[in-house]
């Protein structure tokens, strides 16, 4: 999976589009200097997510927007951003049903669809030797949209130190298509400092629990003194198991009788209260039968005396104010409701006598049952007490000070099991804070001679055929041509063989399926070999260089896409093959000005 550049777009408010349509696999843009090659390259930087803006140049007034058309996999895609800045916007381009240009908007980042398109989604880079993380489109665009500056650069290819780390690793999976994600990580100086805190307070909490252990004592020691502590315990609880299950059956015949005691007390205290009553009863009904008995004389005695005159006043008995009570017949009837008073009352006390004599009875066989039950408790008692003295056994401490003991023991053991803790604890953390000083030494295989063969073939390609041997060193991520170092050549050789060493690396990836973008630009690879100016040595003619590199790029077939920007001229056999964009800059030859269209002058 690849990406390729189809146009790069600027437009404004009345302005003509600056407009350049990108061909594939190979393309040139050839022009004078100060003709807009370079801001192409910015400009690009720019729309694929980075954040350093495009040269303000008299020529861009007026133009607000820049637009770049993109194809992955036969589909187009289209990244929109202000020439102000701001953040860029992700289109997916397509064609409707009546024929008109469609356009989705996505919510994608432009990185995140760089990363996923180039292969390399969910890969793992180290960022320093303590932090990982995903691949960015910072580390695509690095490699792959080289500046002029970055082609004659004495500095290392990975760029500045602060992300060194990561665009090695980034070039180290474009040669082996594997991330970092295996890599052991070396831990941050933060979790150093913690680490250092933990060690201080673990060696803290030591020094505490080493102040309450006995100094006289191991825990050996410890440990066997409160075996026997509950050696001691458990004897005492055999014994008083064995003492409560053979006193078990006593004391429950005990709490037996006990309860049928008071139940047969209970029944006597009640037969006796109901005998109190019964004779309490008996006796009113004694009282009564002698109340009526003297009324029932009384009457008779009344019936016996002679009616005569009020001794005061002289007033005959017919006289009184009641008569009839005078009548003969009334007091007999007085004597005939005692006598049936008086007979009732003899039959009460005939069922009354009876049921006396019932609770008296009852009283006498609760009497005998509660002296019964008492006996029996006594018994029971006294055989509670003799197995008590049988089951006796003298011990030499008493349960309360053994478990005292035992808790006091069972403490200063915790005390030493923590202590072997903390000295476990303590030798992880150490162990843990330790770092071995390893170099980080990742093996690319045969990458780096397959991509140091392809750097050849280019070189011998362009006219170095002088050199005899090409190496990748791996860890430099750059090359070694005839034992020397790329950064040791002059600023010409450098810009040459960095550009070989871009495309054999794109080349090398898209071959086998690794995580690559699938383009390159490369912005004046010829211009500082070709400087008049310049003294460097030239083991090969400028033009040699020149003609063989763009008759080379004429037929490149690929794979991936190479945009070269640059100043040298061309010869017309290879500009026929190639058909360059060509910016003629303001002088009086014909053909486009620049990147930005230039407004004739006036006559």
């Amino acid at each position: 999976m690849t990406v390729k550049l189809v146009s790069l777009v600027a437009s404004g408010p009345d302005k003509p589009d600056a407009r350049v349509d990108f061909r594939h696999p190979a393309m040139l843009v050839r022009g004078a200097s100060d003709t807009g090659k370079s801001y192409i390259r910015d400009c690009l930087w720019y729309l694929l997510g980075g954040e350093k803006l495009p040269k303000k140049i008299p020529e861009a007034l007026g133009y607000d927007l820049l637009t770049l058309e993109l194809e992955v996999d036969d589909a187009r895609y289209e990244v929109r951003r202000a020439h102000a800045g701001g953040d860029s916007s992700l289109s997916k381009l397509g064609v409707g049903e009546d024929g008109i240009r469609t356009k989705e908007v996505l919510e994608e980042d432009v990185g995140d669809f760089l990363v996923r398109h180039a292969g390399a989604a969910g890969k793992q880079l180290l960022r320093s030797r303590s932090k990982r993380g995903l691949v960015t489109g910072g580390d695509l665009r690095h490699w792959f949209l080289l500046s002029q500056p970055t082609m004659i650069s004495e500095d290392a290819t990975a760029g500045s130190v602060a992300n060194a780390t990561q665009r090695i690793a980034a070039f180290h999976m474009f040669l082996t298509g594997a991330d970092d994600s295996a890599i052991e990580l070396v831990k941050t100086s933060k979790e150093l400092d913690r680490l250092a805190g933990q060690i201080l307070g673990v060696e803290e909490a030591l020094r505490r629990v080493r102040a309450d252990l006995p100094s006289d004592q191991s825990r050996v020691d410890v440990a066997d003194a409160l075996e026997r502590v509950d050696v001691a315990l458990n004897a005492m609880t055999t014994h008083y198991e064995a003492r409560a299950s053979s006193l078990k059956g006593v004391r429950d015949d005990i709490l037996k009788t006990s309860a049928e005691l008071q139940a047969a007390e209970r029944e006597r205290n009640h037969c006796l209260s109901m005998i109190e009553r019964f004779d309490l009863l008996d006796a009113k009904y004694k009282s009564d039968s002698e109340r009526l008995g003297a009324t029932w004389e009384g009457v008779a005695m009344f019936q016996a005396l002679e009616e005569t005159p009020c001794p005061l006043c002289g007033t005959s008995a017919e006289a009184q104010f009641d008569p009839r009570q005078l009548r003969q017949g009334a007091q007999e009837g007085y004597r005939k409701a005692l006598k049936a008073e008086l007979e009732k009352i003899v039959i009460l006390r005939q069922g009354l006598t009876i049921a006396l004599a019932r609770e008296h009875d009852r009283a006498a066989r609760m009497r005998e049952a509660v002296a019964r039950l008492r006996a029996g408790l006594g018994q029971l008692e006294a055989t509670e007490k003799s197995r008590v003295n049988e089951t006796r056994y003298e011990f030499t401490g008493d349960p309360k000070s053994l478990a005292v003991r035992r808790s006091s023991l069972s403490e200063q053991l915790a005390k030493f099991d923590e202590e072997a803790q903390l000295l476990a604890e303590l030798a992880r953390l150490t162990n843990a804070k330790k770092q071995k000083k390893i170099p980080l030494s990742r093996n690319i295989g045969v990458a780096a001679t397959e991509v140091a063969a392809i750097a050849k073939r280019y070189l011998h390609a362009w006219g170095f055929t002088g050199i005899q041997s090409v190496l990748l060193d791996a860890d430099a991520c750059d090359l070694v041509l005839d034992s020397r170092a790329r950064l040791d050549f002059g600023a010409g050789k450098r810009s040459i063989f960095l550009a070989a060493l871009a495309i054999a690396v794109m080349e090398h990836a898209v071959a086998h399926g690794y995580p690559h973008l699938g383009l390159v630009v490369i912005d004046s690879p010829l211009k500082s070999y070709a400087d008049p100016k310049s003294k460097e040595q030239r083991d090969v003619a400028v033009s040699t260089v020149t003609d063989r590199f763009y008759a080379w790029l004429a037929k490149w077939q690929g794979p991936g896409q190479l945009i070269i920007l640059e100043n040298q001229e061309i010869r017309d056999d290879s500009k026929a093959l190639l058909e360059p964009l060509e910016f003629v800059g303001d002088g009086d030859e014909e053909g486009r000005r620049g990147f930005y269209p230039v407004k004739a002058a006036l006559p």
